[in-house]
Formats: C-alpha cells, structure tokens, sequence
C-alpha cells in the first residue's frame, strides 16, 4: 500500500512540474499574441453596430463622420485598454460621437455582458491554448505517462526521490509561482489579460522557461524521448532486427572490455597483497565477475523482450501515451498542487498502532 502511494505522490509531483512548465508557456504564447485585445475589440464593434444600427467600417467610411472621431477612432490602441476605461460615461459619449442617433439607453448592463462576453472567450482561449500547448508539448519531448509511472512503481530508490525531495521542490515551485515570486514568471504585469509586458519581461520569461524546462527533461529522463534515442525505428522487420542485433553487439563489445580493464586491476591489485590475502582478493574479483556477466545477461533479456516489439506498436504507444500526459497536464497545475498535498499528508500520516490484547 505504501509502495502505491509513494507513486502516486511521485506521479503527482512530476504531473504538477510539467503543469506549470505548460502553464509558463501557456503564458509566453498569450504574450506574444495579444487574444484579449481581438476579443475586446470584437465586442466593442459589436457594441457599436448594436447602439447605431451600422458597422464600425460604415461609420469610419461615412463622409459625414467629423474628422476628429475617425481619428479618434483609427488611432484607439486596443491593447491598452481595460475596464477601468470602457465606462458607461465613456462609451455613452463616444457613440453620440459616433452616430448622434445611436441609442445607448441601458449602456451599463449592455457593457456588463459584452465584457462578459469578452472574458468568457478569453478564459475558453486560455484553456484551449493551454490543452494545445500540453499536447505539443508531451508529443514533441515525447513525454509518455505510461513509462512514468511504470517506471516510478517498479524501481523503489526512484519512487523514494519522486516522491520525497522532488515532491517537494514541485510544491515550493507552485507556492512561488502563485505568489509571482518564482523566475519563470518575473513580469507581474504578464498576469492582467490587457498588460502588454516589456520585452525584458518577456524575455526573463522564456528564460526561465527555458531553464526549467531542460531541468525537467534532466530529471524525468526515464520517461521522455525514447523515440528520440531509438535507434533502430525501422518499419521493415529483418532491416530492423538486423539494426537491433548490430546495437547489441557493439554495446556488447564495450561493456565486455570495461569488466576486463575492472576485473584486470582488481587481479593486479590481488597480486600486490600478502600471500595470504591474495586468494581471497582474487575469489572475489571472480565473484564480481560472475556477478556482472548474470547480470549483463539479464540485462540483454529485458533488452530482447522490449526491443521485440513492433515499430509501429512502438509508435501507438507512445502517441497515446503522450497523448494522455497532455491531456492530464492540461487539467491545471492547482489539481495537481492539491492531489500531491493530499497525497503527501497520507504518507506522512503514521499507520494506527495495533491494540494490544
């Protein structure tokens, strides 16, 4: 039972690392492409044709328009603009500026849903780019769930660092980002949807970004790229076979030579002992020897059985497995943060004492 929980704690902790590199990512693109801008801009025309019965290029293209509103109106900078100035007052002007027919009767509540309308597809923007970013994200680092987890329920010293000091490090990470502190996400500003960050901002940003994530793909290494490092991705199955049996011979050939440059220095060592401690130094090198060659053909069977899979299966597996990590990632770093809390209490929690009889 233990064993499972410190998975989970480690499956968490590596799921809310990869949530908040998305989420940071999440945020560069948003930068660089300013989605509420065009959302606010698109309500404000719609505002408009609502309120004066014609299009914002009709007005602009209209003769008897003044001069001073179509240059008021040509040089309005979208990004700049927030609620604190698309007022009643404000904007109850502008239309009678506009068109002096324009009915702007119950402007406030007209201009509540318009800019409802202009977070709600903002918000949806976010998530959709932030599912789009996980996904590419996982498909490009080949970043596959399935091994993760594999790999942190069979290797106990892995589990133990996943789900010990990497855990962690994870929720400090989160705790700094939430409060604005942590250096992927230097430019406060970056936070408001109609903030426009300066380039240094933004490039801190992507430095960090940068930075944190080559430490993910360092640390979780046993779970990304193994399409990347293999080397023998070959759809026809004797040039793939023959690619797989050259692989393991020449590995062959190097690890045979550094057991013998081992087990040669182990056997000179031996040799400059006391005569009656010769014998045993030597039984052991032996011993070692015996040792690595069992385990080196161990190794070659695990190695056999998983290179025996197809390309193709290898393929589908790791597409849906990248698949499903984007797709959990894209679910938001406070689920993650929340899980890996409440998995992280439960280890710590001591088991209940037996009653005595």
């Amino acid at each position: 039972m233990l064993s499972l929980i410190e998975t989970l704690t480690g499956f968490a902790a590596i799921m809310l690392m990869l949530s908040l590199l998305v989420k940071t990512l999440t945020s560069v693109i948003k930068n660089q492409w300013d989605y509420y801008s065009d959302n606010l801009e698109h309500e404000v025309k719609r505002l408009v044709l609502q309120t004066t019965g014609k299009t914002w290029d009709a007005i602009l293209e209209n003769p008897a328009t003044s001069p001073q509103v179509k240059s008021i109106a040509k040089d309005i900078h979208w990004e700049r603009l927030g609620e604190e100035f698309l007022t009643p007052a404000h904007l109850s002007w502008f239309l009678k500026e506009l068109d002096a027919n324009a009915r702007i009767n119950d402007l406030e509540s007209r201009l509540k849903i318009h800019m409802a309308n202009v977070k709600y597809t903002f918000q949806m923007r976010m998530k959709n780019l932030a599912m789009a970013a996980g996904v590419g994200l996982c498909l490009l680092c080949n970043i596959n769930a399935f091994t993760i987890w594999k790999s942190l329920y069979t290797d106990q010293q892995l589990r133990a660092t996943f789900s010990g000091s990497y855990a962690d490090k994870a929720t400090k990470l989160a705790d700094a980002q939430a409060g604005g502190s942590s250096p992927a996400t230097p430019a406060k500003p970056a936070d408001e949807p109609n903030t426009k960050p300066t380039k240094s901002e933004l490039d801190a940003q992507l430095k960090g970004f940068r930075e944190n994530m080559q430490g993910f793909l360092t640390d979780v290494s046993f779970g990304v790229g193994r399409i990347w490092r293999e080397e023998c991705m070959i759809l026809n199955d004797n040039e793939r076979r023959a690619c797989q049996k050259e692989q393991r011979e020449k590995a062959a050939k190097v690890k045979y030579y550094s057991r013998c440059v081992l087990y040669c220095q182990a056997l000179a060592a031996a040799e400059k002992l006391d005569s009656g401690k010769q014998k045993p130094a030597k039984d052991a090198a032996d011993a070692t020897w015996a040792a690595e060659e069992k385990a080196e053909t161990e190794f070659n069977l695990a190695e056999d059985a998983k290179k025996a899979q197809s390309a193709p299966g290898i393929l589908m597996y790791e597409f849906f497995g990248c698949l499903l990590t984007g797709i959990l990632v894209s679910i938001g770093a406070p689920y993650w943060h929340d899980i890996l809390q409440a998995l992280s209490s439960l280890r710590s929690t001591p088991a209940p004492a037996k009653a005595k009889v």
